[in-house]
């Protein structure tokens, strides 16, 4: 499913918002983000916002955005995450500090650094995960081959949360740019700390710092954070002044987390990995065939619901990594987010249990509701909990109401809203006044702002469903159920343990 958050053509107005107001954190928070911070000084000017702005650009990938200016023009649709890096790719590490609990499922560390990304620069970045046990090597090359550098972190230890910190000059400025990222859907924020919880202390730690707080990602969509936050270096410290103190902020954080998550009463204990089973790997191969098989029987995809509109999707490759964009003449039906399309869609049932969401908006669906509102993915092989990529994700159902008949596309989500598009006929049409309820079913993190958001809606008029030719009318199926049909999302760590 292609992901896409945002495109680059906002510019970087973004970055001069002023630093978050949100005080709502709370400090006690155990591993979050109580780290060192300057005494509160008066508020920034627009000068000093300008230059924290410009610490955000030691983030980007100067050379990738500007071959992909070339191919794409100003709007450049591919998924944010391929600009910014608040993840660093590569390290040579300085010291590494390791935290594990004892039974060695948690891994906490911290890693002091002279280069970072290729580029000489010196910081700290603390590393977490829960669960991860064998940590695998980047793979390079046209034959797949494992590298595995001994002075790189993070070539070892991909799928932990990383928590980093960085000093960098701006026109002689010295700015703290702390960022939090993480490259699998493993995301960890400490000892019984939610993504909510870490992100709202996050916002405080910025907040306190007098620093620039700036979210690349969209809060806790699909339990996952890309934050940065930028502020002056405190007045009287050197750079190593600053890197030390976080260093050891860091290493009393991987401290207190791993004690708790120690197994203390049981000094035999031995952690059995579920995934080396060879029954847990003979039932995961099994739902792998079994997924596939109805992916291939389904016939009212998502994919074949946007392209009877004629909205039609391409794809570029780019140094193996595949890009997607839509032909300029549909632009505006561009899906900018992971959930664009959902799981399912379907009309609202016309049953007393499904009066409650008889109003436009967005609702948390019970579990038990998805089979009565999605049927036919209720048949889906690998169940409900199935579909959910990251425990504990729960259910969002989008409702829309129709005066008229109308199709519908979610192109993306944002702080402001969530944004539809309604795609009417074209041609000389009569009145309709029919009254519909269409639902969109989403997956994603408790900790997910969308319930808060406005539903913002814009028009597009379909060449293709043309009242002049009546045809069009009978070929195109705006309701009714259709479903997800890209096997590779759900089932890449199915095949993974299968082929293991």
């Amino acid at each position: 499913m292609n992901i896409a958050y945002k495109m680059i053509v906002a510019g970087m107005a973004a970055f001069w918002m002023s630093c978050s107001n949100d005080s709502s954190g709370d400090q006690s928070v155990a591993g979050a983000t109580t780290e060192p911070s300057t005494s509160p000084i008066a508020e920034l000017t627009e000068a000093q916002k300008a230059i924290l702005a410009r610490s955000f650009y030691i983030l980007v990938d100067s050379a990738k955005v500007d071959s992909l200016k070339e191919l794409f023009g100003s709007e450049i649709t591919a998924n944010i995450y391929n600009y910014f890096d608040t993840h660093p790719l590569y390290v040579t590490n300085d010291q590494i500090f390791s935290y594990p609990s004892k039974d060695g499922r948690k891994v906490c560390d911290v890693v002091t650094y002279k280069r970072e990304n290729g580029k000489e620069q010196k910081g700290v970045l603390r590393a977490m995960s829960y669960d991860e046990h064998n940590h695998k090597c980047h793979w390079k090359g046209s034959k797949n081959e494992e590298w595995c550098p001994a002075d790189d972190y993070m070539a070892t230890h991909q799928y932990e949360t990383v928590v980093d910190t960085k000093i960098t000059d701006v026109d002689g400025a010295l700015v703290v740019l702390k960022t939090v990222g993480a490259h699998s859907f493993n995301h960890f924020w400490g000892y019984g700390v939610s993504c909510g919880e870490y992100l709202n202390e996050f916002k405080r730690s910025c907040n306190a710092s007098n620093g620039l707080f700036m979210d690349f990602g969209d809060a806790c969509n699909m339990n996952s954070l890309s934050l940065a936050c930028a502020s002056f270096i405190p007045e009287g410290k050197t750079p190593d002044d600053v890197l030390n103190s976080y260093t050891e902020v860091y290493k009393n954080q991987c401290l207190e987390d791993s004690i708790k998550y120690a197994p203390y009463d049981d000094e035999n204990y031995v952690y059995q990995n579920p995934a080396l089973d060879s029954a847990y790997l003979d039932s995961m191969k099994n739902v792998s065939r079994l997924t596939e098989e109805w992916y291939r029987t389904l016939e009212r995809s998502l994919p074949a619901y946007r392209w009877q509109f004629s909205i039609i999707d391409s794809s570029v490759v780019i140094n193996d990594s595949e890009f997607y964009y839509e032909e300029w003449e549909d632009a505006e039906l561009e899906l900018r987010h992971a959930n664009s399309l959902g799981f399912a869609y379907n009309t609202l049932p016309d049953s007393k249990i499904a009066d409650a969401y008889r109003n436009e908006g967005v609702y948390v669906l019970p579990d038990s509701l998805v089979t009565a509102f999605f049927p036919t993915l209720a048949t889906y092989p690998a169940g409900i909990e199935g579909l959910k990529w990251y425990p504990p994700e729960i259910f969002y159902l989008i409702v829309l109401k129709d005066i008229g008949t109308k199709g519908h596309l979610v192109t993306d989500f944002d702080e402001n809203g969530i944004y539809v598009t309604d795609i009417v006929k074209s041609g000389n049409c009569p009145e309709d006044s029919s009254v519909h309820y269409s639902m969109i079913l989403l997956a994603d993190s408790p900790d997910w702002n969308v319930l808060e958001r406005p539903i913002v809606k814009k028009t597009y008029v379909s060449k293709n469903w043309n009242c002049d030719k009546p045809e069009t009318l009978e070929k195109i199926e705006p309701y009714g159920e259709w479903t997800f049909s890209e096997v590779n999302s759900y089932q890449s760590y199915a095949e993974e343990f299968a082929r293991d």
